[in-house]
């Protein structure tokens, strides 16, 4: 499903009176996915690895409090999980998908305004009449409906709901749902929030403002407009006055068409052979491809690139070629056969390379292509052909139908020696009663 960032508008509100922001946070989330399909789970220290299994990316409550830290390395972290029996899982991108897509698919039901920020995280809107009650009604749906546990934080802002999300996690008495816009004392939450931790300050805005003795969010609410906006600009401006309780960051119910669609992923071991090559590029591009046509877009230029490990201390080698999509298409046949071109220009013999992928650009919407009378072929049946592609995939599980092209057995591919069934997408993996 697609994922988009949200949208920095100027302070103008399409918002209701009285309305008020809301953030649905899922709770763990990889690890809830995992706990969904399999209840023995629940009450035991679980981890989730990153792709490759390399870090640590997702833990349970109980992993948090044997002493596992996010993002640790997995190997460095291997004795102290076996001494706590804590349960390992590689990332399974297409169940998480599959049950964020779920998610979101309640608050729809029962809310106006869903805008979509992360894979478990969006930002709803509440009416002047609505607050904790309606947040524990919709944690209550959503949990009876797909078995995620969710938390709600409310607030006058985009920023305000984050902080109150954040509150509600660590504060038992909340139950996972806060509404800091009817909080007797909000400033007393603010002064025990970290500046850092406020959304929108990233690590070197935070050194600056702890170098000037502003560390909790009170203190970042209350430095002069002209300050915080000579260093940091409008967008260090604009998360203050949220912090001030002035909306600055509007909810949008339309999700805007991406700019460009990289997809790439790091080998599980290093490849050497340009078949492997080849056969990663037609994946990837097949999977870009497929999110042209999800987003009724067409591609009018096609980069593919290849790149050594910079870590390690092998000869180091990366390119990148880009070629013409003439006329621009969604068609996954043509735009593997011009990748197939690209990267056999990129690819050096003599190098072990690491990675490999697909940059989709000069993105238009499909019914304003460009189009002459010295085109060399109509597109549109194939693009129609790939559409029933889709549509089987989107039944019958992703990849079931693929290009020859992008393999088979795929050794190549990212590392997860510690993978779950997909439970809810392809019919092998559906639990049985």
């Amino acid at each position: 499903m697609p994922m988009r960032r949200f949208g920095v508008l100027s302070p103008m509100s399409s918002r209701k009176p009285g309305s008020r922001f809301g953030l649905i946070d899922c709770d763990n989330f990889y690890v809830s996915c995992e706990r969904v399909f399999q209840p023995n789970l629940k009450g035991r220290p679980v981890v989730v690895l990153s792709n490759n299994d390399g870090c640590i990316v997702a833990r349970s409550k109980e992993a948090k409090a044997v002493g596992i830290g996010m993002g640790a390395p997995f190997h460095k972290a291997k004795d102290l999980i076996k001494q706590n029996s804590v349960k390992v899982f590689s990332s399974n991108y297409t169940l998480y998908a599959d049950m964020s897509y779920r998610v979101m698919e309640v608050l729809r039901e029962y809310l106006t305004t869903v805008d979509i920020y992360s894979i478990d995280e969006a930002f709803v809107e509440f009416f002047e009449n609505d607050g904790t009650d309606t947040g524990h009604r919709i944690r209550e749906e959503v949990m009876r409906r797909t078995g995620i546990p969710i938390t709600v934080g409310i607030g006058s802002t985009k920023t305000l709901a984050k902080i109150a999300a954040e509150y509600a996690k660590s504060n038992e008495d909340c139950c996972h749902v806060f509404d800091l816009s009817d909080c007797s004392d909000p400033d007393a939450i603010l002064k025990d929030t970290l500046a850092q931790d406020v959304w929108g300050i990233g690590t070197k805005i935070a050194e600056w403002l702890y170098e000037r003795n502003i560390t909790t969010a009170l203190d970042l609410k209350h430095i002069p407009d002209e300050v915080i906006r000579k260093r940091v600009g409008i967008t260090g401006l604009r998360t203050v006055l949220e912090l001030r309780g002035t909306s600055c960051i509007e909810l949008r119910s339309i999700i805007a068409p991406r700019k460009n669609i990289i997809s790439s992923r790091s080998f599980g071991r290093f490849v050497t052979e340009m078949a492997d090559i080849r056969e990663s590029v037609a994946m990837h591009t097949t999977i870009a491809a497929e999110k042209l046509r999800q987003d009724k877009s067409v591609a009018g230029q096609l980069s593919a690139f290849v790149t050594t490990n910079v870590y390690s201390k092998t000869p180091q080698y990366s390119a990148t070629v880009s070629v013409s999509v003439h006329p621009a298409t969604s068609a996954s046949g043509e735009l593997v056969r011009l990748a197939m071109i690209a990267v056999e220009k990129a690819f050096k013999p003599g190098f072990r390379y690491i990675k490999a992928g697909v940059e989709m650009s000069k993105l238009s919407p499909t019914q304003a292509r460009q189009v002459d009378l010295f085109s060399p072929r109509d597109m549109s049946k194939e693009e129609r052909l790939y559409q029933a592609v889709d549509a089987v995939n989107g039944k019958f599980g992703s990849d079931t139908i693929h290009p020859l092209s992008s393999g088979i057995a795929r050794n190549w591919k990212m590392k997860q020696d510690y993978n779950s069934q997909t439970f809810t997408t392809s019919w092998d993996d559906l639990l049985q009663a």
